[in-house]
């Protein structure tokens, strides 16, 4: 068998920007600002913060070490760490469920993205109103000829980035396209907050509402930290056993991640509600915020056609390097788990991508039911298993020694948010999925 993860990382930046890349993706972009829009806005944002550094650190932190200290995935980082005879092994079959569901049925999206880059360049919005743009879309969901054009170019460039190899492709791609992404967002924001009125945007995001922020919204800041960050879905457990530097210190790395993932949701936050304001649109739109609603204010701004163009390809960037990590976690976890080569295990990950995707495509409704089952029960119910799992059955000592967490103060905030406040949490969550509050 090959080697399935090229030796590793080349680099502790190539390694950061892989996973920022992951982490940064549909769920910042897209997912964020929605939420954001109609959970209170700037309260949101604190609370979302504050579950970042109680929740999302700490878990991310306890997944990489389980990679690292085991150099496994999925099942086999639990049997390097389990006792003879415990079936917590099990639990890696579900992390590698959730990140190739997510991987494959979240399709949809990125052929939106694909085909609104074409089309805002083109110029097939202009002139549309709102009702127009509205129908637009509805209509692209049932051109399927247009959708699986765009689905089978993301899965065509997809597997040529993968096929290169963790260090060859994954990573080095990951260098480029996370700081030009970096740059297409600054960019995208000084052109919005130059639009007269968009500066009520800005008054939207940072003052708190308390009235849209109700108990749901705690449960919707939760789940947004655990899709955002990825925890349970494979890929910081499979990057964290291609860590060369076993002293490497995880929760400085888990930080970085996590607060580059703050930035990035605020960013798109920045991106389109003084937009949104500026042309009296709808910030609470939900999903289609960024598909059905924006194209409206690119319309009516000078050089929209442009500003709209390069907010789409920026918007693909983060898809597709969030696409391409998760792509390379599965693919790894595959060669590992049945040993084969890296040729043959892309090409099973990449044929169930097209089998789950072709069915998110054909079937919206199908989209949303695998996105409720991935999103609220398969990541939530892993996420609770590596916290227990690491908490209390490895030892969140021997947890944290893996980690080299070495600080006292480090150390005691991990081992209380590890082992009781991050299961707590998740349970929170668990049940705010079936009673609403």
């Amino acid at each position: 068998m090959e080697d399935n993860n090229n030796s590793g990382f080349g680099s502790v930046f190539g390694f950061l920007m892989t996973m920022i890349g992951f982490a940064v993706g549909v769920g910042s972009l897209w997912r964020f600002p929605y939420i954001c829009g109609t959970n209170g806005g700037a309260l949101f944002i604190l609370c979302y913060v504050v579950v970042i550094i109680l929740v999302g650190i700490p878990l991310l932190t306890a997944e990489m070490s389980l990679g690292l200290h085991s150099q496994r995935a999925a099942s086999g980082a639990y049997k390097a760490i389990e006792k003879p005879g415990s079936k917590w092994h099990y639990s890696g079959y579900l992390h590698l469920a959730a990140g190739w569901m997510i991987n494959a049925y979240t399709v949809p999206i990125y052929a939106w993205i694909l085909v609104y880059i074409w089309r805002t360049a083109s110029g097939f919005f202009v002139g549309k109103d709102a009702a127009a743009v509205s129908a637009s879309f509805d209509a692209l969901n049932s051109n399927y000829v247009l959708m699986f054009g765009a689905a089978i170019l993301n899965w065509i460039l997809l597997a040529l980035v993968v096929s290169r190899g963790l260090q060859g492709g994954v990573e080095k791609i990951s260098k480029v396209i996370i700081p030009a992404l970096g740059v297409i967002m600054v960019v995208c924001i000084i052109i919005g907050l130059r639009i007269p009125g968009s500066f009520k945007g800005l008054e939207f995001m940072f003052t708190p509402k308390t009235e849209n922020f109700t108990f749901s919204s705690f449960t919707a800041a939760l789940g947004q930290a655990f899709f955002a960050i990825g925890i349970g879905m494979l890929a910081s457990m499979v990057f964290g056993s291609c860590i060369k530097n076993k002293q490497e210190r995880l929760v400085k790395d888990a930080s970085i991640i996590s607060v580059s993932i703050i930035f990035a949701g605020i960013a798109a936050g920045l991106m389109i509600f003084p937009i949104c304001f500026a042309f009296n649109l709808e910030p609470a739109a939900g999903p289609s915020l960024s598909l059905i609603t924006l194209p409206n204010a690119f319309n009516a701004v000078a050089g929209g056609r442009a500003i709209g163009t390069v907010f789409y390809i920026g918007f693909y960037i983060a898809a597709f390097s969030s696409a391409i990590s998760m792509c390379e976690a599965v693919v790894d976890t595959l060669m590992e788990m049945f040993s084969i080569t890296h040729g043959k295990a892309l090409a099973l990950c990449i044929a169930g991508d097209v089998i789950v995707g072709s069915i998110a495509i054909r079937s919206l409704d199908l989209f949303d039911k695998m996105d409720i089952v991935t999103c609220n029960y398969l990541v939530v119910i892993g996420a609770f298993l590596i916290s227990i799992f690491c908490g209390w059955v490895w030892g969140i000592d021997n947890c944290l020694d893996a980690a080299n967490v070495h600080s006292k103060t480090a150390r005691n905030w991990l081992r209380i948010c590890i082992k009781y406040v991050c299961p707590i949490a998740i349970a929170i969550i668990f049940i705010g999925n079936f009673v609403k509050f």
